[in-house]
């Protein structure tokens, strides 16, 4: 099961310059018969959504305590913020990753790099969706095939877009909620 928890919002100034942003937030618990479920959280914004954070996963009945993974998919701090919330669970990020890749797999996750927005960026796909964090922040990015705004290596950011385009899946974005692959695939 995936549900997106928060979708997320930017807001710009009149010269393209972030004022405020909030990630989106993704939830993935993964049922198993021969383990136990594993649930993960994508992102955990900042925060200022903390107490809404606490309030849906208490309406999923969902613990926090329950948490097992949290995979942030880079290191600005509107990614991140609410970490502390799931005090049992294991971090995944850039830097270790690879580490769990085995056992992700196992549950049908999969990580990759999505290197430009930052050199630390990486995208989490799961059955038909991929979590892009801000190598797609908004919908925009795809639409008008348009690397993110605010990015440290525009060919890489390029690159990037289109990786996750190419891969023709469901895209929850880093800002903007869930874009479907019908909205942006002709067939």
């Amino acid at each position: 099961m995936i549900k997106l928890i928060y979708t997320g919002d930017i807001t710009y100034s009149s010269g393209l310059k972030p004022l405020s942003a909030s990630s989106s937030v993704t939830y993935i618990e993964e049922m198993t018969t021969t383990e136990k479920n594993i649930r993960i959280v994508i992102d955990t914004s900042t925060k200022d959504k903390k107490e809404f954070l606490i309030n849906k996963f208490n309406n999923l009945g969902v613990k926090l305590e329950n948490i097992d993974y949290i995979i942030n998919t880079h290191h600005h701090h509107d990614h991140v913020e609410n970490n502390d919330l799931f005090e049992n669970a294991k971090i995944i990020n850039y830097s270790n990753y690879k580490d769990f890749e085995e056992k992700l797999l196992k549950y049908g996750i999969k990580i990759i790099e999505v290197l430009g927005h930052t050199m630390d960026s990486i995208a989490v796909i799961y059955g038909d969706y991929i979590i892009s964090g801000d190598a797609i922040p908004v919908k925009n990015n795809i639409f008008k095939n348009l690397p993110p705004k605010v990015h440290i290596n525009k060919e890489l950011a390029t690159e990037s877009l289109n990786k996750i385009k190419n891969l023709r899946k469901n895209i929850i974005t880093g800002h903007d909620g869930l874009l479907n692959i019908e909205d942006y695939v002709d067939y």
